[in-house]
């Protein structure tokens, strides 16, 4: 059938179909019902959850209940307010560096309060809200006339792989980055809820789910601007009565909430001046590219220019679009069913811009961070979708002949040659889950024993950076019952011993003395039964009762392709552990060292052998 667009226009938003005017579209009865590519839609769900039910068995394979960084900082701090009875709505609206993050600390210490602060928890939800995405996304397909093409599962599908990449390991696996996940969630809400629901309802549900984007990360503020041109060109509506005092009402709130948002903001002192962007322009479009290109690293030996040059592609590739759409604005139905692609697209923009004003002094790694994919990835999503509308409708508008056939051959290029790029990238990713996993487990050993071993140069780089106050802030929630398993409080290693066969778990292999006099004691340590290098080596002196006491902690992290050899398992290639022995933390009487392997998620400790001071060699 043929339809006149300024008809499709008065149709339902949801129903809106992108319907050429020179041929039939398909052919089929309109009772007929196409099955997808993928088969029946049973089927299909399942192949298109496939990367997110991937990202959620990674999520549980390498999680780790353990707070670290910013978490300290934030709630924990709310939990102790709660405890002293002084928390109040202020420190939820404080600012954390430039954000005020009022609603992702009210989630998270909504879980805390649920679960007594198990950080799992704030990993699943993180999960949750990019599923959450993924339907957002579904949904935009839908209302901008998706709903019947063949293609749409293909797309639906690029999307997913994107939206759960692997790359943005650091936002799965740290449950402060709920903070990214919320505000995205609501933003991708909102390029649906603005053109689908009916007035005034579009303006109540975008304020509520704007100013959640607002007050969970400073770039929030640019959902309003992204979401009113979704509400002032979506014309298939019925006006409400009283619109324009709608619009005020929206606008007014819009931009009350931005200036209360900034009100009070003072820029932290170690954070790099803005001006910077100013004094180095070439740079500054270094970093926002290759922030855009962060999930496209592959691992080329200059990984971040292949990603550079991948994400001036695709700007470019936006750019072209929209010119396209500049150049059909009369055609309301093709610019309805573009802008939700287009403000999903610039929202990746807007955050490159922002975050290269806010860090370009850090130096161009600081764009590279693997936390800045879930934004990142917003402009590949938004063309997928968008670069699919402008090509079709150009293909149906234009007798173009071998023109199409020639794009077609260069997208299709462009497009082969970033998935080869987010592929290699993701198999590099997993590397990173691994290792950010001992590093969280390792800092988790270090709170443990906080009480019982003095290692602040390794709680500054596993747990905090202000380590004097961890020990205060550490036995505050091991009290409050906070923290799993409890504390270590006794130097005695028995408590927490268990058996175990030397060589089988690692092995204290030497110590030795270094020129200065001092004892270095090395060896190697797993924990097979959770398939993973140990979270740390305990050594232990025997006191005069033969009873071996806990001094320090050695952290299991360099390279032993012997082990891993032997062994037959790459997970075991960072096994080595290496621990000089400073004067005075061995009691003069003491004969013996041991080591044991330590397991931070259950609090046990296995021997693995034990040496003699007297002489230099390691014995089982």
């Amino acid at each position: 059938m043929i339809c006149d667009p300024v008809v499709a226009l008065e149709a339902p938003a949801e129903e809106l179909r992108f319907v050429s005017t020179s041929r039939p579209q398909g052919g089929r009865s309109p009772g007929e019902r196409r099955i997808g590519p993928f088969g029946r839609p049973a089927f299909a769900f399942i192949v298109l959850a496939l990367p997110a039910l991937w990202v959620g068995w990674l999520v549980y394979r390498y999680g780790v209940d353990t707070p670290w960084g910013d978490e300290w900082d934030s709630t924990r701090l709310l939990v102790e307010k709660m405890q002293a009875g002084t928390l109040g709505l202020a420190d939820f609206s404080a600012f954390h560096n430039e954000h005020r993050i009022f609603f992702p600390r009210l989630l998270t210490f909504a879980l805390a309060k649920l679960t007594h602060w198990n950080v799992r928890a704030e990993l699943l939800m993180i999960w949750i809200l990019a599923c959450v995405c993924s339907l957002n996304l579904w949904r935009v397909a839908q209302v901008t006339g998706w709903r019947n093409s063949r293609m749409r599962h293909w797309l639906l599908l690029g999307t997913n792989v994107l939206l759960f990449s692997p790359l943005q390991w650091e936002n799965l696996l740290w449950g402060f980055q709920i903070g990214f996940f919320l505000p995205l969630a609501t933003t991708t809400a909102c390029l649906w809820v603005a053109p689908s629901l009916r007035r005034p309802f579009d303006f109540l549900a975008t304020v509520f789910l704007c100013l959640i984007s607002t007050f969970s990360i400073a770039s929030g503020f640019a959902s309003w601007f992204l979401t009113a041109p979704l509400l002032l060109l979506w014309n298939g509506k019925t006006r409400a009565r009283g619109e324009k005092t709608w619009w005020l009402g929206w606008l007014f709130i819009g931009v009350a909430s931005i200036c209360f948002c900034f009100r009070g903001y003072a820029r932290p002192a170690t954070h790099p001046s803005v001006l910077e962007a100013l004094n180095h322009p070439f740079r500054a479009i270094q970093f926002a590219l290759a922030y855009l290109g962060t999930p496209f690293f592959g691992t080329a030996p200059n990984a971040s220019a292949v990603a550079s040059v991948a994400s001036a592609a695709l700007v470019l590739l936006f750019a072209a679009c929209l010119h396209y759409l500049w150049r059909w604005r009369r055609d309301r139905t093709l610019l309805a069913h573009s802008l939700p692609w287009v403000s999903l697209a610039s929202w990746a923009l807007v955050n490159a811009f922002l975050t290269m004003l806010g860090r370009l002094g850090f130096g161009i790694f600081a764009a590279t961070l693997p936390r800045y994919v879930s934004f990142a990835i917003m402009l590949p999503i938004g063309l997928l979708f968008l670069a699919s509308l402008v090509f079709r409708h150009w293909r149906e508008q234009s007798d173009i002949g071998m023109s199409a056939v020639r794009t077609g051959r260069g997208v299709f290029v462009l497009v082969t040659a970033l998935s080869l790029l987010v592929i290699c990238g993701t198999i590099k990713s997993l590397e990173s889950w691994s290792r950010f996993q001992h590093s969280r487990l390792t800092g988790k050993a270090l709170l443990l024993l906080v009480n019982i071993v003095d290692e602040p140069q390794a709680l500054v780089r596993y747990v905090h950076w202000d380590s004097p106050s961890l020990k205060g802030w550490t036995n505050t929630l091991d009290r409050l019952g906070y923290l799993r398993p409890a504390l270590v409080q006794s130097r005695h290693v028995r408590e927490i011993a268990y058996g175990s066969m030397p060589g089988t778990m690692g092995e204290f292999e030497e110590i030795s003395r270094n020129p200065g006099g001092e004892f270095v004691a090395s060896g190697w340590a797993i924990l097979p039964e959770s398939h993973r290098t140990a979270d740390g080596v305990l050594l232990t002196y025997d006191d005069s009762q033969g009873d071996p006491i806990i001094f320090a902690l050695a952290e299991v992290k360099y390279k032993r392709a012997d082990v891993s050899q032997r062994l037959d398992d790459k997970a075991y290639f960072r096994s080595g552990w290496v621990k000089p022995l400073e004067a005075g933390q061995i009691p003069a009487n003491s004969r013996w060292i041991r080591a044991w392997a330590f397991n931070a998620e259950k609090c046990r400790a296995f021997q693995i052998g034990a040496a003699s001071l007297e002489s230099p060699k390691a014995v089982p």
